[in-house]
């Protein structure tokens, strides 16, 4: 006897988490296996057991949680709607093909990456000198280079990982009573224009952290909590704040893309503008002007302030260009 469909809220949350609770185990389970297994364990162990390494191995963890978590909650939120149904038949065959597929994806898309990983540095190897002469030794540049295409490869693996899950696990279930598609309502657009802002955040600490922690040389858990953990959490907490007043009360035709943009467009725009701002400080002050706001704490203070004044700015605005149509019908509407 087949289970009565659930709602379609309860399915979405259902495959969520269990894309997010494979996603742990997985990576927990080869984090297990380098610290302890692996022919190099005792060197992968004294590098982990360094504060930053710690601090950045829990970030790229929540920033594959989140993406994986998206990519999941909004393919099964459109699926349903493109049906018009309000679940499916067979939820639990649902969530355990999606399991057994997610495990097959989370291997190929790892033996992907370390082949990858491999022939990019191999393509490294072989033209040391033109990448050396053209990004130098040291710096940002070789930095980015470095890390940014692998990282990139390794986003777009799990998106389409993550995607592929849900379309397959669909096919071994029918579509539950046609009462009508799930709501997409305005907070699900603000969560996920925060959380989108919040993946670029960790992403960003991710590639731009590791060279500024170069030069710490700090073996306080603590300043790298601050930085990588907490930091981005409130982050997170003022982009949904901002993003839940900012949204339109009535989305129309408006998807999870057009949210998705929102909160890319905020992250990118308070980046561009605080560049711009550190810019116009730096050539209004001197030198010695510098190197006493960057020894005092209160600077610090301000940045933050300021940048997250700036990322409040980006998800007004954004809120405001990606929604202005339904905001005019809003206003038109008579009261």
């Amino acid at each position: 006897m087949n289970t009565p469909p659930v709602h379609p809220k309860s399915l979405a949350w259902r495959l969520t988490t269990a894309a997010i609770g494979l996603q742990v185990l997985g990576t927990a389970l080869l984090q297990a296996y380098l610290l302890f297994v692996s022919p190099m364990a005792a060197q992968m162990r004294e590098i982990y057991a360094r504060p930053e390494m710690l601090a950045t191995t829990g970030v790229q963890l929540a920033a594959g949680c989140i993406l994986v978590g998206l990519v999941t909650w909004c393919t099964t939120q459109r699926w349903l709607r493109r049906h018009g149904a309000s679940g499916v038949d067979r939820p639990g065959r649902m969530t355990a093909v999606l399991l057994a597929l997610s495990l097959v994806l989370f291997v190929l898309i790892s033996v992907a990456q370390a082949l990858l990983q491999h022939a990019f540095y191999s393509f490294i190897v072989t033209y040391k000198e033109w990448v050396d002469n053209t990004f130098g030794f040291y710096g940002p540049g070789r930095m980015l280079v470095m890390g940014l295409p692998l990282k990139l490869c390794g986003i777009l693996l799990t998106i389409v990982g993550s995607w592929l899950a849900v379309r397959i696990a669909a096919w071994s279930v029918k579509p539950g009573d046609a009462s009508g598609a799930p709501s997409y309502l305005p907070r699900h657009a603000a969560w996920i224009a925060a959380l989108t802002l919040l993946l670029w955040q960790l992403h960003a600490a991710l590639a731009l952290g590791g060279y500024f922690t170069s030069y710490m040389q700090s073996t306080d858990l603590l300043e790298y909590a601050l930085g990588y953990w907490v930091l981005p959490a409130l982050i997170l907490a003022l982009a949904a704040w901002v993003c839940l007043k900012r949204v339109p009360q009535t989305l129309g035709a408006a998807g999870f893309g057009r949210a998705i943009s929102h909160g890319t467009f905020a992250f990118w725009t308070a980046q561009a503008l605080g560049i711009g701002l550190a810019v116009l400080a730096i050539r209004a002050m001197t030198w010695n002007q510098l190197v006493r706001a960057a020894e005092t704490s209160a600077t610090t203070v301000v940045l933050l302030l300021a940048y997250g004044a700036l990322l409040a700015l980006g998800c007004h605005v954004g809120a405001r260009l990606f929604y202005r149509r339904r905001e005019a019908q809003q206003d038109a509407a008579p009261a």
